[in-house]
């Protein structure tokens, strides 16, 4: 009976311990959560800084910016200036495509794929504010999964991005700051991440920052 005791004291103590190591790990981490924010939002303060004098791209140069057809995908919506009321410079833009893939039963099916872009300027006081804020999310070191979505911080061709993929639909949705300067929402639907990164890199989003001033 005493070495039984001695058994359940000593198990006590070492959950005890554990249980101390396991808070003081989570303390530790969300310490290192705070400051990650506080860097992140002392960042983002010098950027704001930095584009609120700044002179917002016009709607013609946005509008030649973007390509009729996007890696063979014909362009089948297109918005500009929708955000002009805030004095700020935007512009959205959707494309399609179709491919043919075996069902589960071994029957062929056309699936409809959509891309699509939204893009807004941070030059000027209030186009600044959107881009920091969507700077900030991109930034954080972060992930979450389920079992319909997965959300992660992650960098892709020197582009820091928050990506979500929801497993069930194949749809991929990704927003980031380009150039420091351009905010930019993208969604893929019947689209994987990698699919979804792919249309990106055709964008040529260097393009419409070398023509900002």
């Amino acid at each position: 009976m005493k070495t039984l005791g001695i058994v359940l004291v000593t198990f006590a103590l070492v959950s005890c311990t554990g249980e101390v190591k396991e808070k003081l790990r989570k303390v530790k981490q969300n310490v290192s959560n705070v400051t990650t924010i506080a860097d992140r939002a002392q960042e983002a303060n010098a950027d704001f800084e930095k584009l609120k004098d700044a002179k917002p791209l016009t709607n013609e140069q946005l509008k030649e910016w973007l390509p009729a057809s996007l890696n063979g995908w014909e362009r089948t919506s297109f918005g500009v200036g929708k955000t002009g009321y805030m004095n700020v410079a935007s512009i959205e833009g959707g494309f399609t495509n179709e491919i043919v893939i075996k069902s589960d039963t071994g029957e062929s099916e056309t699936v409809r794929q959509k891309f699509s872009v939204s893009l807004v300027d941070g030059a000027g006081p209030s186009g600044s504010i959107m881009v920091a804020g969507l700077g900030m999310a991109a930034k954080m070191d972060m992930e979450e999964e389920n079992e319909n979505k997965h959300t992660m911080a992650i960098t892709v061709n020197g582009i820091r991005a928050q990506q979500t993929f929801h497993k069930k639909r194949n749809e991929t949705a990704l927003q980031f700051v380009y150039g420091k300067r351009l905010g930019v929402i993208a969604n893929g639907v019947k689209m994987n991440p990698e699919e979804t990164w792919a249309m990106i890199e055709k964008l040529d989003l260097k393009k419409l920052t070398d023509t900002a001033e």
